[in-house]
C-alpha cells in the first residue's frame, strides 16, 4: 500500500533486511510502486507493480486482472506465505489464498470497524493471522473482531526500528541546530504529514501559552494529496501565533538529524497505532510528550516522555512549561527515551517473532 521508506513500510524493510539469514526469500508486490520498491530491487529482491481494488472502490473486474498476475507471481517464486503489510489490501490477499491454497495474514495499522472486519474478515475469508502493531491497535479493533476472527489468530507484533541506524549522535544533533540557527534554544517539534487527525494546531497553540522566547517549535512534514488547503491554513495560524519561533522545514527525506536536534518530541494526534516517529524520536533520545493517542502512551510510559490527557491543550501546555523550564528533566528524557527504545523496538527482537509466526503458519 505504501510506496514511501517511512511509516508502515519502515518495520517491513527490517524484515527484508534481517530475515533472509534465517531463510526468508521475500518478493515484494506494490499496489503503488515508489521508493520501497526501488529500494526492494536495489537489494536484488524480486518486486513487481500490481495495481490492486482497495475496499473504497472495490472492482471485481481490477480483481481478476490482479490476481491473474499474482498467481503467475506465486506461482515463479514458489511462494509459501502470503503477508499484506497492511489491512486495505488483505481483501485481494485472501482471494489469492482461495486460488493458491496458499495462507495469507495480514497487518493492522489502523482502527477497524464492524462493517469492515465482517466484510474482509468473515467466515472464510479470515486470516490465519492478524499482526496487530500495539496492544493499544489490538483494543481499538476488538469491538469490530470479536466473534469474526477467533483470538488464536490475533497477535500483537509491534513496529520495530534499526537501533543502529537511529540512534544519539551528538554531532547530528551539533549541525542539525546551528544549520537552523537554534543551536542555544530549547527545541520542541514533531514530523508527521499535515492532516487534521495529527491536530497540530493543539501544539501550536500550547507553544503559544508558553513565554519564554528562547522557545523554538520545529515541524518537519507536508500536506498530502486532499489536505493542501488545510495544510496551508494551519502553517499560517501557526505563524500568527507563534511568529519565529515556529520553523517549518517540510518534507525531510534523512530525519536523524531533526531527532537529534530536538529537546522534546510533542504528539497531538487523535490515534496512533503504533507511532513510527515515537519510536524514531525515542531511539535517538528524545522523549516524547503528549496525548495516549490510544497507543502512544503504551510507547512511551514509564520512562520515555509524559502523557497528558487526550486534547487537553491547557494540560499540554502546562506540560510543555514544565519540560522547556527544567533542563534537568530533558537530560534524564533523553537516557529514558533511549532506553524505552532499545527495551520495546529493536527490529532484530521483532524479526523473530515474526519468523517464529512464520513458520508455524506455513508450516516449515
Amino acid at each position: 500500500m505504501n510506496p514511501n521508506r517511512q511509516s508502515t513500510t519502515v518495520p517491513t524493510e527490517g524484515w527484508f533486511r534481517f530475515l533472509p539469514a534465517e531463510g526468508l526469500e521475500p518478493v515484494l508486490v506494490s499496489h503503488e510502486p515508489g521508493a520501497f520498491h526501488e529500494w526492494a530491487l536495489s537489494q536484488q529482491i524480486p518486486a513487481y507493480h500490481v495495481t490492486m481494488p482497495l475496499p473504497s472502490g472495490f472492482s471485481w473486474p481490477q480483481l481478476v486482472k490482479a490476481l491473474w498476475r499474482l498467481t503467475r507471481i506465486v506461482r515463479r517464486h514458489r511462494v509459501q506465505l502470503i503477508h499484506s503489510n497492511e489491512q486495505d489490501l488483505y481483501p485481494v490477499a485472501q482471494y489469492l489464498h482461495r486460488v493458491t491454497g496458499i495462507p495469507a495474514v495480514t497487518s493492522v495499522h489502523f482502527t477497524m470497524d464492524r462493517g469492515y472486519c465482517e466484510w474482509a474478515f468473515g467466515g472464510s475469508r479470515a486470516p490465519a493471522r492478524i499482526f496487530f502493531v500495539s496492544e493499544g491497535n489490538l483494543e481499538a479493533c476488538r469491538p469490530g473482531l470479536d466473534g469474526v476472527v477467533a483470538r488464536d489468530r490475533w497477535h500483537v507484533l509491534p513496529n520495530g526500528l534499526d537501533l543502529e541506524h537511529f540512534k544519539p549522535d551528538d554531532t547530528l544533533r551539533r549541525t542539525f541546530r546551528s544549520q537552523h540557527g537554534i543551536s542555544e534554544n530549547v527545541v520542541v517539534g514533531v514530523a508527521c504529514a499535515l492532516r487534521p487527525r495529527k491536530q497540530l494546531e493543539h501544539l501550536f497553540e500550547a507553544a503559544s501559552r508558553v513565554a519564554d522566547p528562547n522557545l523554538r517549535i520545529l515541524v518537519a512534514g507536508a500536506a498530502v494529496a486532499g489536505d493542501e488547503s488545510y495544510a496551508e491554513r494551519l502553517l499560517k495560524d501557526g505563524k500568527e501565533l507563534l511568529g519565529n519561533r515556529l520553523l517549518v522545514l517540510g518534507h525531510l527525506d534523512e530525519l536523524r538529524g531533526f531527532y537529534n536536534g530536538l529537546d522534546v518530541f510533542v504528539n497531538t494526534s487523535q490515534e496512533e497505532a503504533c507511532s513510527i516517529s515515537v519510536i524514531e524520536s525515542l531511539a535517538c533520545g528524545c522523549p516524547v510528550l503528549g496525548y495516549a493517542s490510544k497507543s502512544v502512551d503504551g510507547q512511551i510510559l514509564p520512562d520515555g516522555g509524559e502523557i497528558v490527557p487526550q486534547d487537553d491543550v491547557e494540560s499540554l501546555a502546562t506540560s510543555l512549561w514544565g519540560w522547556v523550564a527544567d533542563e534537568t528533566m530533558r537530560l534524564s528524557g533523553r537516557a529514558g527515551a533511549r532506553h524505552t527504545a532499545e527495551d520495546r523496538f529493536a527490529i532484530r527482537a521483532m524479526c523473530q517473532d515474526l519468523w517464529r509466526q512464520y513458520k508455524a503458519i506455513a508450516q516449515i
